[in-house]
């Protein structure tokens, strides 16, 4: 479990924004659907049970309207016991605002400085911001340090509960969208965990944007609700590869053809000769 650290003056008065047992809600900085700090996270998702962790960026957006009237759709329908939460991966925050304009969806706070981020300025209108300059001035976990077992977690359990019974717990720093999506596991984007709040974990990560869609969601909803079961399946992440699998597929298919039929079928290199030819030729022609 991370060790407790001194509280950042900014957050003097702000209990609410980790007083509470879930080790991992009790780590995260969230924003509501209109972009207005959550303050209060045990009033805010007292009667929820599962969040949603959707990892994405705006690269590539355009093809996933499905999966976003999918994931929008849910958060209307489950408003009450769930919550869609928006980690965005991109490093210009207005990227994330184009995402998230009109969506019912949570989303973690940008200024973060995480380790995905650019360490120069960037340009918001006419003004100029440091990425460094974090929410609250608070020091974010970092992707690294979970990954170098720095920071580490234990879910399954509550944090602390006895401390809760005399109101107050113990602070502890914050998690950065990049250490958010080490947790996650994310390969690629899109990427969907989802966390089941009473029993404190993680029970899917890397789901399917199918599991969203009219056929499959009530009963996935239903699965996840009562805890689900915990599992990363290898199906999910050879899929998410599959055209990267198969492009070393062919490029292995091509090297047995040369090594058991002999240079005649390292027909390649003289293509690319060909092409590098002719694309010569019609630029002498033009």
């Amino acid at each position: 479990m991370s060790s407790t650290v001194e509280l950042p003056p900014d957050l003097i008065g702000q209990s609410g924004l980790y007083n509470l047992a879930d080790p991992l809600l009790r780590r995260l900085r969230l924003e509501d659907t209109t972009g207005v700090s959550i303050s209060d996270l045990e009033k805010y998702f007292r009667y929820k049970d599962l969040l949603i962790f959707y990892a994405g960026s705006e690269q590539g957006s355009n093809n996933l309207r499905d999966l976003h009237r999918d994931l929008t759709a849910f958060a209307i329908k489950n408003f009450k016991t769930s919550g869609i939460i928006y980690i965005s991966t991109d490093t210009d925050p207005t990227s994330a605002q184009r995402i998230l304009t009109n969506q019912p969806w949570l989303r973690s706070t940008f200024h973060d400085n995480s380790d995905f981020a650019p360490l120069v300025p960037y340009r918001e209108g006419a003004r100029i911001t440091e990425l460094e300059e974090v929410s609250r001035g608070e020091d974010f976990i970092q992707a690294g340090e979970i990954e170098a077992g720095f920071e580490k977690i234990d879910f399954g359990k509550e944090e602390n509960k006895w401390r809760l019974s005399f109101g107050v717990q113990d602070y502890v720093r914050p998690l950065s969208r990049a250490a958010i999506t080490v947790l996650m596991n994310v390969y690629s984007t899109p990427s969907i965990s989802v966390y089941h709040i009473p029993s404190h974990r993680f029970i899917a990560k890397n789901v399917r944007p199918s599991a969203f869609n009219s056929k499959n969601v009530d009963n996935n909803f239903r699965k996840w609700k009562e805890g689900g079961v915990s599992s990363i399946r290898i199906t999910d992440i050879l899929w998410g590869l599959k055209w990267p699998l198969f492009g070393l597929l062919l490029a292995f298919i091509y090297h047995l053809f040369i090594r058991f039929g002999g240079d005649e079928y390292n027909v390649l290199p003289q293509y690319l000769d060909d092409l590098t030819w002719r694309l010569r030729g019609e630029k002498v022609q033009t």
